[in-house]
């Protein structure tokens, strides 16, 4: 891996999560994000890299972790995947500083967009690993038992979508579920709004993802190809992990496109006019029509002669679905 040097001073809050824990922050050219996790989380992420090469490009790029020392005046990923920072903190940009936590530094899998639509997947119907204490599981079951999550093995923990230049007021029966960020056009919905939904009626907030706007035939020509592709990743998925021994709880399915339609269409051209022959550095400053990542790996780890993670399996199968039932509506 190229050694790589951020500015410890310009790390700064990242906004485009569509759900997850607070002290996420990214770099200044966006293309990076550093969050706080835990010692298996980095274990996973170094492993896979080293043993399953396979799940790689379905994976963010891990770049390496955070340690927080006072030797060091700038953050620097190197080879050897250690960061320090200058004063064992780093400054967020509503003024509160992260505790010296052990930080990990992944590719921003929304780089490269220029308004990226986002929707987390978390996968399972059981979402505690073994060393939860009985109290935590309790908690998680009693979610799971009331959501999709213990229905289809996922549940919707988070989105956001691109409603125009100013996004529209929320209609008062949202109000609980979504605010309105009319200076970046967005909406953001927050995770109790895919806690809200069964088996029955959750399709309905793939289409408010798919269909943030008024459906344009530019819209639709979009969808259908954002479903397509999609549907595609999320079985590449599954066909990897369904020939792996693992067990990943909490872990989540992201999937992002182009919200801007107009962008969307640029972009597309872009694409098609990029030579084949363009080298590495080219290629990741390209424009992205949509991109799908497995993320968070906190509670995941290798248990050989166990067989396949069919919890997680289940919330993948499901996704495909319902990817497949879009898809083919739309396409009539």
């Amino acid at each position: 891996m190229a050694s790589k040097t951020f500015d410890a001073s310009k790390l700064q809050t990242f906004g485009n999560a569509a759900a997850g824990h607070d002290g996420v922050l990214s770099d200044e050219s966006g293309a990076v994000v550093v969050k706080p996790c835990t010692a298996a989380e980095i274990t996973f992420y170094e492993s896979v890299t080293a043993s399953h090469p396979d799940l790689v490009p379905f994976l963010p790029t891990y770049m390496g972790q955070l340690t927080l020392s006072g030797d060091q005046s700038t953050v620097g990923a190197a080879e050897s995947g250690t960061i320090t920072t200058a004063d064992g903190s780093v400054e967020r940009l509503h003024g509160k500083k992260l505790s010296t936590e052990l930080h990990i530094v992944l590719e921003n899998i929304t780089h490269g967009f220029k308004k990226p639509n986002v929707l987390d997947l978390k996968l399972g119907a059981q979402l505690w690993d073994d060393a939860a204490k009985p109290e935590k599981r309790a908690r998680l079951d009693a979610v799971s038992k009331v959501t999709t999550s213990g229905s289809l093995g996922f549940r919707i923990a988070g989105m956001r979508t691109y409603k125009g230049t100013s996004a529209p007021d929320v209609p008062e029966d949202l109000k609980e579920y979504v605010e309105s960020d009319k200076e970046g056009g967005y909406w953001v919905y927050n995770k109790m709004y895919g806690r809200k939904f069964s088996a029955d009626d959750v399709n309905e907030g793939f289409v408010s993802y798919i269909f943030p706007g008024s459906k344009t035939e530019a819209e639709q020509d979009r969808a259908r190809e954002v479903l397509a592709y999609f549907l595609g990743e999320v079985k590449d998925i599954q066909e990897v992990f369904e020939k792996k021994e693992s067990r990943m709880y909490s872990a989540s399915i992201l999937l992002v496109y182009e919200g801007d339609v107009e962008e969307y269409a640029k972009t597309k051209q872009t694409l098609r006019s990029a030579q084949p022959e363009e080298d590495e550095d080219d290629e990741a400053n390209l424009p992205k029509l949509a991109a799908v990542k497995m993320i968070d790996f906190a509670h995941a780890t290798w248990q050989s002669g166990n067989g396949p993670d069919e919890n997680a399996l289940q919330g993948m199968r499901s996704t495909a679905k319902i990817l497949k039932d879009l898809l083919d509506k739309a396409q009539d």
